[in-house]
């Protein structure tokens, strides 16, 4: 009970961590593309701001994914699942968050290791190492693992969030 309780707990911090960094990247996307507007028809183009706004973008890609792993917002095909009994469709979700769990973990490894072999290298315009963009890549797989985690054992402990089957109210 109480490592179910830990779980939850962090992955709902994690969730409202990310949820606020993505707010924060978006915004600064947005400003640094109307700077960049203004700059390049009053002034000098900014040289670095179209490279960091797509670093902020794919931070926010990342981060992102996991808010919305989090609420069960991707997309997903439930009509099948609403043609079987509850406890069917549980073992149906059961299995779908541990196929995504392996995927997150999957993705995790490979991401550190990418982030590995590309940590020398410097990007184009700001000169900032690529391992810290890579970074995005495990960060973000590894906390929607916590949160295939989170809901794969209070799924089993018996209040976990389920999907609402195919016709109901989302």
């Amino acid at each position: 009970m109480a490592i179910v309780n830990a779980v939850h707990k962090l992955s709902d911090r994690l969730d409202s961590i990310c949820a606020a960094l993505c707010i924060i990247c978006l915004c600064a996307m947005v400003l640094l593309t109307g700077a960049q507007i203004i700059c390049r028809m009053y002034f000098t183009a900014l040289a670095w701001s179209e490279e960091l706004a797509r670093y902020l973008l794919v931070w926010s890609t990342f981060l992102g994914a996991g808010c919305v792993y989090k609420k069960l917002g991707h997309i997903s095909v439930t009509l099948v699942q609403g043609l079987f009994p509850p406890a069917v469709r549980a073992a149906m979700q059961i299995t779908v968050h541990v196929l995504c769990g392996a995927f997150f973990l999957m993705a995790t490894y490979y991401g550190i290791k990418y982030m590995g072999l590309q940590g020398r290298q410097l990007s184009a315009a700001m000169r900032i190492p690529m391992s810290w963009i890579y970074l995005a890549i495990p960060l973000g797989c590894g906390i929607m693992a916590l949160h295939v985690l989170d809901f794969l054992l209070r799924m089993l402990r018996g209040n976990g969030t389920r999907q609402k089957p195919a016709g109901s109210a989302q």
